[in-house]
């Protein structure tokens, strides 16, 4: 045994594992696209497998259908030692595999709550599972060593490791993530019905609400099929939220308006932003800046002169304006301070 883990399936999260090991981790690279296997080694995630090496631990980084049968091949080959899968369901991967007759004492299904609307390992990055949660899901059936090879992989990618069934993983990213997606494809399919004119005025709302409908089809086909029976009381929920908003349009209903508005206020509060905060926790400070290059760093360079530590940064700005709006993140207690400095380093701090 020489490599410390093989990844087979070289998409973002495949590679990304390998870029975050780089230096860390011996890692070798499997996958059916020559193409993509060339490029995940030539970003530095790996070196590619020669089919026969032995390793400790196996990540099957492959779409939800592919896993029983690449884990069946792969141990029965004995590519390693404990094997787990990074699908966003985690129930019907588990059944498929022990239906399949993997040996399961060997493997912990897990998943990284980390992605991006593109893929492919040119999307890849070393950082896209930092801070992040990453689900452990063992079977009753799990290994020790097992659980313990997943959870130590999640760690060292500079994960959030977070164990729970199965189950209850699958009713979680239902309406964490796969409501999400299926509420951003249903409103940028609203667009295709719309003139280029009205879309003329398009801003950051609609940019950031229709990000992921950019998201690859066929993955999403296949996720939302397999969770299909966690997911659809969650749209028919959010459906009946629209056809209130709908009705309450209709009639200028003032009241039943604010009702929804306040109520997404409340709930937008609950969505953890970062390490299991919530909005609440931050506060975003505003500075207009002229649209030439070097402004973001310049704003980021005064932070941090000053001692304040920006959590996230956002860019509002559209093509063919002037200016733009730098939106910095940072904690709440902190906001008088980072106002003040940046104000003081000659920036223009909005109110």
């Amino acid at each position: 045994m020489t490599a410390g883990l093989l990844v087979v399936g070289t998409g973002l999260l495949g590679t990304s594992v390998g870029l975050a090991l780089h230096g860390d981790t011996d890692v070798v690279l499997a996958d059916r696209d020559p193409s993509a296997l060339q490029t995940a080694c030539r970003r530095g995630a790996g070196r590619a497998w020669d089919g026969g090496e032995r390793v400790a631990h196996v990540l099957l980084a492959v779409p939800p259908a592919a896993v029983a049968g690449e884990l069946v091949r792969l141990q029965r080959a004995g590519a390693g030692e404990t094997y787990s899968h990074v699908c966003s369901v985690q129930a019907p991967v588990q059944a498929a595999a022990e239906a399949a007759g993997a040996e399961p004492a060997s493997l912990c299904g897990s998943h990284p709550m980390a992605g991006k609307e593109s893929s492919g390992p040119a999307a890849a990055t070393a950082q896209l599972f930092v801070g992040r949660p990453w689900a452990l899901c063992p079977s009753a059936r799990t290994g020790a060593p097992a659980l313990a090879a997943a959870r130590s992989l999640a760690e060292r990618c500079g994960a959030v490791p977070l164990e729970l069934p199965a189950a209850e993983h699958d009713a979680a990213v239902a309406l964490a993530s796969h409501l999400p997606q299926v509420t951003a494809s249903a409103l940028a399919a609203v667009l295709l019905a719309r003139s280029a004119g009205e879309l003329r005025l398009a801003g950051p709302g609609l940019q950031d609400t229709s990000r992921i409908a950019a998201s690859a089809p066929a993955m999403w086909v296949e996720v939302l099929s397999q969770n299909a029976r966690a997911v659809a009381p969650l749209v028919r929920e959010l459906a009946d939220e629209l056809e209130r908003a709908a009705a309450a349009l209709e009639a200028v209903d003032r009241g039943r308006l604010e009702d929804l508005l306040r109520r997404g206020n409340a709930g937008r509060a609950l969505v953890p932003v970062k390490r299991g905060e919530t909005d609440r926790d931050f506060a975003v400070v505003g500075v207009s800046v002229p649209d030439r290059p070097g402004q973001l760093a310049g704003v980021l360079v005064s932070a941090a002169e000053a001692g304040i530590n920006v959590e996230d940064v956002r860019v509002e700005h559209l093509p063919g304006r002037p200016s733009g709006v730098i939106e910095v993140v940072v904690a709440a207690d902190t906001r008088d301070a980072a106002r003040t400095a940046l104000a003081a380093a000659g920036w223009d701090v909005l109110a």
